[in-house]
């Protein structure tokens, strides 16, 4: 990007705060000329207000709060998250409370506040569209909630949050004279009578999402109380898994799993907004079969749905609802999406930029504000963007930098210097000894990408695990040689992978030993080897080695071509083509400085990898996965000995110098598995042993075990070094 098209970007983003400021303004009055003095004792006014009674409607608000969050995170003013605080605190006050404001609802205490749940804020009373409680509005709320405790490092709001879930469950998963269980959509406001029996669409699917994220959340913050009410005033032992895990709200997650797994409960909408909903939804867990599968069918009725011919754009303004066609909008936002489907976004943004107002009823339009807010900023709306990640992680590595050389970081300019391990003792001690989560800092835009895994950086995991004493199960083996090793067991929570690695240890107090005589190639010194073994790596990201079932596809390209590709998923998913088939003249001097030079070809294959992507039910938008590797023709390989294959891969965007280590796994196994490219390439891997890849920077090899089809480990050797131990100021 130059400095023109920089400038263009950083003005069209100060546009959308200043709308996005302006929609916020319209509900809750001039929020952004308060003082920090007078935040503190702000109340939500009445007027203009959320629109519903005594100026509080639910759905309205909790984007309220999210969007208040993300004003704090994109203007760095911690008034605005006073506001989010103050706004919560005056909807629990008006909607917790009976219509008059005389009492609680029922149930409720001072020291359980939500125990009896939370009015929608009809204007009216009774009557067909009468207050009381909705589902899917409760669990917006107790989203708004999460990410407010996410926001303040303040447990309280999740705890809050996980009252409100375990108080209106019963009410709304019902399981009475011996029928299955099943949902309703609506109940009287004080939870005793059902008013509306059927079941919304998403309601079970919304409600396994967002409990999840509570129970995560009550995980990683500790909360310091008897939460999954055992008795024994100790919090829960949770991993995080949702059901069966133990955790503050695994019963009621099973219950949504159940109901969400009905058949034909759970496809994608023809209504705007719940098309869009869905898809935010699916971007918590798209790695998950349910998630991916949803967000598929999502994404193409969303193409249809924005199609400017037959579309909404195609419609009178007069039988359209702004507000439903912004939750579509905001679902894509946090899904991503394809060029064609965001020009279709864009569209329906801009349009309705110019007539919100004139075409708006008059009560629809602070739900319609808020949720424009949302669409045109998603902020805290989107998964990954609050914690410590969120500011902290870009900044250390010296990101975003629209020159692209980190200068003000740790960073080096390279995808592969942009990298973060965050580790931590596992939670369950029975499948690992430490949790290993990869975090991919973009260079340029300082996004955080932890779609996959980093086996370069997994080779330092159980060393500083050790240095830092992250566990302290030491079962010490002796080596034929005599070197003491331990064994480390670690969880990737990228992919929900175990990697075992072993490695050289000394001293009575027991301490790494990097010192040995292990030499690998592009490194200029010898040290202890670390050996890592994946166990079961197949279908790390897609559930299956081949996701498509076929060890060689045809991916369709834009401008109408077609190329072959093998799409295996082992560690990290990789779309694998064939050099001669890009039409490379003399394809044996291709190198990462000649990819890099020529601009035609790096658009070509993010082409290829994007359309793999889609194929293998992946999100194209993500660059971290899947990655393309070239795969050179057979004569080449020979022309280097001891080599079984020739590659050079591409990693976000760049051409690497040598050979990202997941991607190796991948290839290893997809050289031995009958069908693939790589296993048309390769020489003499039918011999068994190790498969020795040769990228630009040397070789290296990788031992696969597989079975009847099923890889049942994969072996990477690797050096390590503790370099420095230090703090870094951001």
């Amino acid at each position: 990007m130059n400095r023109i098209q920089f400038l263009t970007k950083t003005m069209a983003a100060n546009r959308k705060l200043t709308h996005f400021i302006e929609a916020m303004n319209m509900v809750y009055g001039n929020i952004d000329r308060l003082s920090a003095d007078a935040a503190p004792k702000w109340v939500a006014p009445d007027k203009p207000g959320a629109g519903g009674h005594r100026g509080r409607y639910l759905w309205t608000d909790a984007f309220g709060v999210v969007n208040l969050i993300t004003l704090s995170q994109e203007t760095a003013s911690p008034l605005y998250l006073t506001l989010a605080k103050q706004l919560a605190h005056t909807v629990h006050d008006v909607l917790g409370r009976t219509r008059d404001g005389a009492a609680r609802l029922p149930r409720a205490t001072d020291a359980e506040p939500l125990a009896g749940g939370l009015r929608i804020g009809k204007v009216d009373e009774h009557g067909p569209d009468g207050d009381g409680q909705y589902h899917h509005y409760l669990t917006l709320w107790m989203f708004a909630l999460n990410r407010l405790a996410l926001a303040t490092g303040e447990a309280r709001y999740n705890r809050l949050a996980v009252q409100l879930a375990r108080a209106v469950h019963p009410h709304f998963v019902l399981r009475r004279n011996g029928e299955a269980l099943r949902m309703v959509w609506k109940v009287s406001t004080d939870m005793n009578t059902v008013l509306v029996p059927s079941e919304g669409h998403l309601d079970a699917a919304t409600g396994f999402v967002v409990y999840r994220l509570l129970q995560r959340t009550a995980e990683q913050m500790s909360m310091g109380v008897d939460d999954d009410g055992d008795g024994d005033g100790r919090p829960p032992k949770g991993d995080g898994s949702g059901v069966g895990s133990g955790g503050v709200l695994s019963r009621e997650i099973a219950d949504y799993k159940q109901l969400m797994g009905r058949g034909g409960k759970l496809h994608a909408s023809r209504d705007p907004l719940d098309l869009g909903m869905g898809l935010w939804m699916c971007h918590f867990f798209r790695e998950e079969e349910w998630a991916a599968a949803l967000g598929r069918q999502s994404l193409e009725m969303a193409r249809t749905m924005l199609d400017a011919k037959k579309g909404l754009m195609a419609r009178d303004a007069s039988r359209r609802l702004a507000f439903r066609e912004f939750g579509t909008c905001l679902g894509l936002e946090c899904y991503g999406a394809d060029e064609e489907i965001e020009r279709g976004l864009e569209a329906v943004m801009g349009f309705w930029h110019q007539y919100i107002e004139e075409s708006t009823d008059e009560d629809l339009r602070p739900i319609s504000l808020v949720m424009y807010a949302a669409a045109l900023i998603p902020g805290a709306w989107r998964d990954g963007y609050l914690g410590a990640g969120h500011n902290v992680l870009p900044a250390l590595m010296g990101s975003p930098d629209p020159y692209g050389r980190q200068l003000d970081g740790m960073g080096s300019g390279l995808s592969s210097t942009s990298k973060i391990c965050i580790l931590a003792p596992c939670k369950d001690r029975s499948v690992a000894d430490v949790e290993f989560t990869f975090v991919q800092v973009g260079v340029k835009d300082g996004k955080l990408d932890m779609a996959g895994n980093c086996g370069n950086m997994l080779s330092a995991v159980g060393p500083v695990a050790l240095t830092q004493d992250l566990y302290w199960n030491h079962n010490v083996e002796v080596d034929p040689d005599g070197v003491r090793k331990v064994v480390v067991r670690i969880l990737n929570t990228n992919t929900s992978k175990v990697v075992h690695a072993r490695f050289a240890v000394k001293g009575q107090h027991l301490k790494y030993a990097p010192e040995g005589p292990y030499e690998m190639d592009g490194w200029p010194a010898a040290f202890s080897r670390v050996d890592l073994a994946f166990v079961k790596p197949g279908g790390a990201k897609t559930g299956r080695i081949l996701p498509t079932g076929n060890p060689v596809d045809t991916l369709s390209l834009p401008d109408g071509s077609t190329i072959e590709a093998s799409l295996v998923d082992v560690s990290n998913p990789g779309v694998f083509v064939r050099v001669s088939d890009l039409g490379i003249l003399d394809p044996a001097s291709l190198d990462p400085a000649r990819v890099e030079a020529d601009d035609a070809l790096k658009v070509r294959l993010e082409q290829i990898r994007q359309a793999g992507a889609s194929m293998m039910g992946l999100d194209p938008q993500t660059q971290s996965v899947p990655k393309i590797v070239l795969v050179f023709p057979s004569d080449i390989a020979q022309q280097s000995p001891g080599i079984n294959i020739k590659s050079l891969a591409l990693s976000m965007g760049q051409a690497h110098k040598a050979m990202p280590l997941t991607l190796a796994l991948c290839l290893g196994a997809a050289a031995r598995l009958p069908g693939t490219i790589p296993n048309q390439l390769a020489i003499g891997t039918d011999e068994g042993g190790a498969v020795v890849i040769g990228h630009p920077g040397g070789k290296l090899d990788v031992g696969t075990k597989i079975e009847n089809g099923e890889v049942l480990s994969a072996d990477l050797w690797r050096t390590a070094r503790v370099l420095m131990k230090g703090d870094v100021f951001y």
